[in-house]
């Protein structure tokens, strides 16, 4: 069970990936998680920084879904559209039928694709069960759902991570 909760990689944030690299390692799409991911929590707002760095990221070959539990679909929709990217219309990971939704949304393969996200309970457990590779990115902000603040003890108690959060945030 602990080898579910394990990354395949982990890096501080989306903008410390090498995404040539992984590119270049054959993954062609991203399921990429939203709130405190590229966005802080409840926070839907487009940086010109966050959009440019998309922008590279699809510049090198990819294509990127967006894939959030977040109750609220019409904020989802309103960042996938003004990011220009796709974005899946279920949630509840990391149960395997909202990866699969994303995964047609990509017409991706699990080879060709990886998650990154910054929860182990939802993105990293979800990606591994489905077998697509996983990337864990620390949290952008301390300002979280409450049962995420829940999640994040566990995720201290079983695995050891320790969170260094972004102190623009």
């Amino acid at each position: 069970m602990k080898q579910l909760l394990m990354p395949k990689m982990k890096f501080k944030d989306i903008y410390s990936i090498d995404f040539v690299l992984l590119y270049n390692m054959g993954y062609k799409n991203i399921i990429l998680d939203v709130d405190n991911t590229i966005v802080p929590w409840n926070n839907h707002n487009i940086t010109i920084r966050l959009f440019r760095h998309i922008q590279y990221i699809k510049n090198i070959g990819f294509k990127i879904c967006l894939l959030s539990n977040n109750s609220s679909k019409s904020n989802v929709k309103a960042l996938a559209d003004g990011l220009q990217v796709l974005y899946a219309h279920k949630g509840a990971k990391p149960f395997p039928g909202a990866f699969k939704v994303a995964l047609e949304e990509l017409d991706g393969c699990i080879d060709n694709t990886l998650i990154i996200g910054d929860q182990i309970f939802t993105d990293i457990l979800g990606g591994n069960i489905m077998g697509i590779g996983t990337v864990l990115v620390d949290p952008i902000s301390k300002k979280e759902f409450i049962t995420t603040k829940f999640m994040r003890l566990l995720e201290r108690i079983l695995t050891g991570r320790k969170i260094k959060y972004d102190n623009r945030y």
